[in-house]
């Protein structure tokens, strides 16, 4: 049985999680990987915020912190993302978003929710068959358990349960099918956010979609998956007719 502690949370531990714009692999290799996680260290200095947990992934990432309040968590990761995204715009020699909206968050609201939330984040690429065992994995924090080295605050997390090396094994053990927390690839955005995105990904004006039928089906059919929108809510955004937007929408 893995120790739990001693603190009560205070409504100021997040888990925080990012996502590639279409799912794209925005962190191809390890120096992609290795460049965010060097943000992380960099950002937690500055904006005083304790980091618990993270897994970078191929196309998303995770992370477990402590922040003062919530518009610290949102300044600490605007910061992070919005360099990490001029970084990677320029090694591609791309334009335009690279994360799908801001970030998602969840509040944790006690100790029990933070230990599976701690196993999920360093299960992750044992549940993407990456590796056999998280160990394995040398862009996450598991590692930095088992060596007591790297960017975790263990000053701080040391407050809510034990990090020894066997404690934080015990709780892997005994958590390793905590995928309830799973990132939920559904989860709807906000129809101006996707829209203000797609004009700067395929530089959009109302002509352009008129003469164009497999970019307007393309558009729709994204607005409609993200967004949850009818295709009569989209036809309005779009100022065109829903009969055109729908035929356009069936040929995609």
């Amino acid at each position: 049985m893995p120790r739990l502690a001693r603190k009560s949370l205070e409504g100021k531990h997040f888990h925080v999680m990012v996502q590639g714009i279409g799912k794209e692999m925005i962190f191809p290799d390890n120096n992609c990987k290795g460049y965010y996680i060097s943000l992380l260290e960099k950002a937690k200095v500055k904006n005083k915020i304790f980091i618990f947990a993270f897994c970078i992934m191929e196309n998303h990432a995770h992370c477990l912190i402590e922040a003062k309040n919530i518009n610290a968590m949102s300044l600490f990761m605007k910061e992070i993302n919005t360099e990490y995204a001029r970084y990677y715009n320029n090694i591609c020699s791309r334009v335009g978003y690279v994360f799908r909206g801001r970030f998602r968050s969840e509040l944790i609201e006690d100790v029990k929710y933070l230990i599976n939330c701690l196993a999920y984040i360093h299960n992750n690429p044992v549940n993407a068959k990456m590796v056999e065992k998280a160990e394995e994995y040398g862009y996450s924090s598991y590692t930095n358990y088992l060596t007591k080295a790297g960017i975790v605050d263990f000053k701080e997390a040391k407050m809510y349960y034990d990090i020894s090396p066997s404690n934080i094994k015990a709780i892997m053990k005994e958590k390793s099918n905590s995928t309830w927390l799973e990132h939920n690839d559904k989860e709807l955005e906000k129809y101006d956010d996707v829209i203000d995105e797609l004009v700067i990904r395929y530089g959009l004006s109302k002509s352009k979609l008129e003469s164009d039928d497999k970019l307007l089906g393309k558009v729709a059919v994204e607005l409609k998956e993200r967004t949850g929108l009818s295709l009569r809510k989209i036809s309005g955004l779009l100022g065109l007719a829903r009969e055109r937007v729908r035929v356009a929408v069936r040929g995609t």
